[in-house]
């Protein structure tokens, strides 16, 4: 059977790439499209329209859209069996849950509902047609006429702790499940599809590695059992600090703490550095004391020391060198030093993105920025929630504020202040009460 693939023409702001060079969980979207399409048993068709489709019986996706391998499986399964009194289905998730409420936003879902559930539809359709849609017409009808399906899911919400009364509510609400389907239109969808990739790689690790998993968790269970400590506290650890996919070469500092993650190859992490729930390509350097949290980054990219990521994704060969980042997107070969800060909470209200020309809610009032490819940024640059910095961008602080030069006469033991970039002395009045 095939499995065709329509050009959008899309492309992602502010990166400017095609959506299917959008690199998610350190792929390609576009090759993650196409593994998971054969292996479950299809022949991939990249196409530029419906003149090109051939079979009668395809599954049919537009490439901004991203699925993961239990969706595609459950639709495979239902055009192997066959599509009884209808030409083409089309797939839906819960539109209660909370993957599809905290992804819609920007998407523009259609609704649908089925045996009493609502549905939020997908541009994700099996077809099984007397003749090929020949043109874009009669592909418009077929998609039309297409019935609402419901791809297998479960979903199991888990909160994690946040400052109240900075965030305004006790805890961060996020989804775990294998069955995802998003359209890629936005930054922030490559962002949260990213985040999401965490646990889809987990979840298929799993289940393609069960003698392993069965073996990391007995050991777990036994170190656990040695440590003397309360029972299930140690056991989470252990469990935590086992359960590592590590790849070859890697040098991991004895004090340093890997739970939960996934490296390539050649991955160094330096002394006291924590990594937990993250995916690291090949090459990433972490350096001492710098913490990465449920995060994904792209190959060959540095971690200076003392930096902290939470909730990131980086493309590759970038310098993430930040001293405390949530919820933000990097590009390829961006350079970010440690005295950058991105807003990344709105006491009330959501946050808005640029979108199609004017600002949107983004449905969240957790969010940080995204930086496009080879952007720069340097010294004290404060840049807002929700924004996007175009690519080869380089932000600076104002000259005006830094202190270049003194003057010959500045008197000794005289607090100075700086003015156009000189050392300027505070008079006496100014200087009561210092």
């Amino acid at each position: 059977m095939k499995a065709y693939i329509l050009s959008t023409g899309r492309r992602i702001a502010p990166f400017g790439d095609p959506v299917g060079e959008s690199m998610i969980g350190n792929r390609h979207l576009a090759e993650l499209q196409e593994s998971i399409l054969r292996r479950a048993g299809l022949a991939v068709e990249r196409i530029e329209g419906p003149e090109q489709i051939r079979a009668r019986r395809f599954l049919l996706t537009w490439d901004d859209v991203f699925f993961t391998r239990r969706v595609v499986d459950s639709l495979a399964a239902r055009l192997r069996a066959g599509l009884v009194g209808v030409q083409a289905l089309r797939c839906g998730l819960p539109a209660d849950s909370l993957l599809v409420r905290k992804t819609s936003p920007l998407q523009d879902l259609l609704p649908a509902e089925l045996d009493g559930e609502r549905l939020a539809l997908y541009r994700l359709f099996v077809c099984d047609c007397e003749r090929p849609p020949a043109s874009e017409a009669a592909l418009r009808r077929l998609c039309d006429g297409a019935r609402p399906f419901r791809a297998r899911f479960k979903e199991k919400v888990i909160e994690i702790a946040v400052p109240t009364h900075i965030v305004g509510y006790p805890h961060y609400a996020h989804p775990l499940t294998s069955s995802v389907v998003m359209h890629l239109g936005h930054w922030v969808h490559v962002l949260w599809a990213n985040q999401l990739s965490i646990q889809i790689r987990w979840v298929e690790s799993i289940l393609d590695h069960k003698a392993w998993v069965g073996w990391n968790l007995l050991r777990a269970a036994c170190a656990a059992a040695l440590r003397g400590a309360p029972w299930l506290p140690a056991l989470k650890w252990s469990v935590g600090g086992g359960l590592n996919r590590i790849g070859r070469n890697c040098d991991i500092h004895p004090t340093a703490r890997v739970e939960l993650s996934q490296l390539g190859d050649h991955v160094r992490v330096g002394a006291y550095a924590l990594v937990r729930g993250c995916l690291l390509d090949d090459g990433v350097q972490v350096e001492d004391r710098a913490n990465l949290i449920f995060s994904v980054i792209g190959r060959d990219c540095f971690i200076s020391k003392n930096s902290t990521l939470v909730f990131c994704a980086g493309y590759p060969e970038g310098d993430l060198c930040i001293n405390g980042i949530q919820c933000s997107l990097f590009g390829r070969e961006v350079a970010l030093t440690s005295l950058v800060r991105v807003i990344d909470v709105k006491a009330r209200g959501e946050i808005k993105v640029m979108h199609e020309g004017e600002l949107r809610p983004a449905g969240t009032n957790f969010l940080g920025a995204c930086f496009g490819h080879r952007s720069f940024a340097g010294l004290d640059v404060t840049i807002q929630s929700g924004r996007a910095v175009p690519n080869d961008t380089v932000l600076v602080k104002p000259p005006d504020e830094i202190l270049r030069r003194f003057p010959p006469d500045l008197p000794p033991g005289v607090p100075v202040y700086v003015k156009d970039g000189t050392a300027v002395p505070l008079d006496a009045g100014e200087t009561e009460g210092q």
